[in-house]
């Protein structure tokens, strides 16, 4: 068994953008890809094929073609960490390779080669330049099943060798770019902007397209969001299979959260909502902001989703404003100095990308994330904020602790963790009133999944513990 790594750098991605003219966001703009279902940029599957095929050639000594090809994307792999491919043969030109990262499957490609005497003039006249880029688009259902079209091949050289050397002097160009074509295909043109792609089978099939992709939708399934697209090119055709991507989620606005709210019942409050634009966060200030209360919100990547959530409340007359702030960076006494923010309340909402899918080897990097957020620097804003008029504190935790699902192990211990400090907390300052509810799965971007997911009310769910908080007695 041959074994390699490799790092996927966010360089990498641009490039790889530019060579098969897949530029969607959930590979290449952080601010984007935070609310979508991955919680940040994931790797092109086919940038993670062609360097499959690419270290599958370091050893050969001859041109040749695939020719057949079965390709399986199962979890996503994120620049910056480390990824091995093992290779294995299953016969004279057979090869079965495996993608692992951090104790995890992630790919599994079953590639059958056939050696190429003489290269085509056909297989050499692809165009080497790149592919223009085209502003995606959202599409709706009903658009799916119409979907067809035809892709012309490019490979343009420069990019071509820099990413991929081996393929450049062994794999047939028209088979290469074809690859190339399905990134953009999936990316770009259909499901386009909310897209995943799942799996690739193809074998080479010679057909009269030359150097283009036919393709077209075959069949899409509403419930599971599942669009198989049959394709055909020159010398590579088949059938891949892509799920529809859910959309970020809309949070309830100001309007429908007024009907619940009463006008003053938290106006005694000057409240401090840690991650306020997006997600629980954001109903949480809205909320507050509706029920009286003067409310302080911070934002760190999303500075356009807190325009949005401010204009929402002043709307109505909503008392808000939004600064800018890290808490894995910032240091907290920058709020008291540069805003004269005096809170009596601190709702901690802030949250990384929670990992809703682990099952591998237990993550001690992803704990590691996950305390610095759930743990340290929440103490750290707490023990700053407590030296001011601080009486209340708001820091949801999670049902998940009930059962521990191995799905969810880091997240679970590191909000165990969170719920001691929480403990601690109260014991260091008796003046300040904790409140960690375990809250159930609610709809966010966090907890956003392809199959449809019994969720709670956020709105009421949400309401009812800023009600229970406020109600309890403090020292003010």
């Amino acid at each position: 068994m041959v074994k390699y790594q490799r790092v996927f750098e966010p360089e990498d991605q641009k490039w790889f953008a530019v060579l098969s003219g897949d530029n969607n966001p959930v590979h290449l703009d952080s601010v984007q890809a935070r609310r979508l279902l991955f919680g940040k940029p994931v790797v092109h599957g086919i940038h993670l094929l062609m360097w499959a095929l690419d270290s599958l050639l370091v050893t050969t000594k001859a041109t040749c073609r695939i020719e057949s090809m079965t390709a399986s994307f199962r979890k996503p792999v994120y620049p910056g960490d480390q990824v091995t491919i093992a290779h294995q043969s299953s016969g004279d030109n057979s090869f079965n390779l495996e993608v692992t990262s951090v104790g995890e499957t992630k790919a599994k490609f079953e590639i059958e080669l056939c050696p190429t005497v003489n290269v085509s003039k056909e297989a050499l006249q692809v165009d080497a330049r790149v592919p223009l880029l085209r502003e995606l688009e959202s599409l709706q259902d009903d658009d799916y099943l119409e979907r067809k079209g035809t892709l012309f091949l490019h490979l343009p050289q420069a990019e071509y060798q820099q990413l991929f050397p081996n393929c450049v002097r062994w794999l047939e160009p028209t088979q290469a770019a074809t690859l190339l074509a399905i990134s953009r295909l999936v990316g770009t043109e259909c499901p386009g902007l909310n897209s995943i792609l799942h799996q690739i089978q193809v074998s080479d099939r010679s057909t009269e397209l030359g150097t283009s992709v036919r393709w077209r939708v075959t069949e899409f399934d509403e419930r599971t969001r599942r669009l198989p697209i049959s394709m055909e090119s020159s010398h590579l055709s088949g059938e891949l299979v892509a799920f529809v991507r859910p959309e970020p989620v809309r949070q309830p606005d100001s309007t429908e959260l007024g009907l619940l709210v009463h006008r003053n019942e938290f106006s005694t409050q000057h409240a401090l909502v840690v991650g306020a634009s997006r997600g629980l966060g954001e109903v949480v200030a809205k909320l507050l902001a509706l029920g009286g209360s003067r409310v302080t919100a911070t934002y760190n990547l999303g500075k356009d989703d807190a325009s949005r959530v401010a204009k929402d409340v002043e709307a109505v007359g909503g008392d808000i404003q939004f600064l800018e702030f890290d808490v894995t960076k910032s240091d907290p006494t920058v709020l008291l100095d540069d805003s004269n923010l005096i809170p009596t309340s601190l709702y901690y909402c802030c949250s990384p990308k929670i990992p809703m899918d682990r099952t591998g080897v237990f993550s001690t990097r992803i704990l590691e994330e996950l305390l610095q957020y759930y743990v340290v620097h929440f103490i750290e804003m707490v023990n700053v904020l407590a030296e001011s008029n601080l009486n209340r504190i708001f820091y949801p935790s999670t049902v998940a602790l009930n059962d521990m699902p191995l799905s969810m192990r880091e997240y679970a211990v590191a909000k165990s963790a969170g719920e001691a400090a929480c403990a601690s907390i109260e014991v260091s300052y008796p003046n300040i009133s904790m409140y960690s509810p375990r809250l159930p799965r609610i709809q966010t971007d966090q907890t956003a999944s392809i199959l449809p997911v019994r969720s709670e009310d956020i709105s009421l769910l949400v309401l009812k513990h800023l009600r229970n908080l406020s109600s309890q007695n403090v020292n003010i």
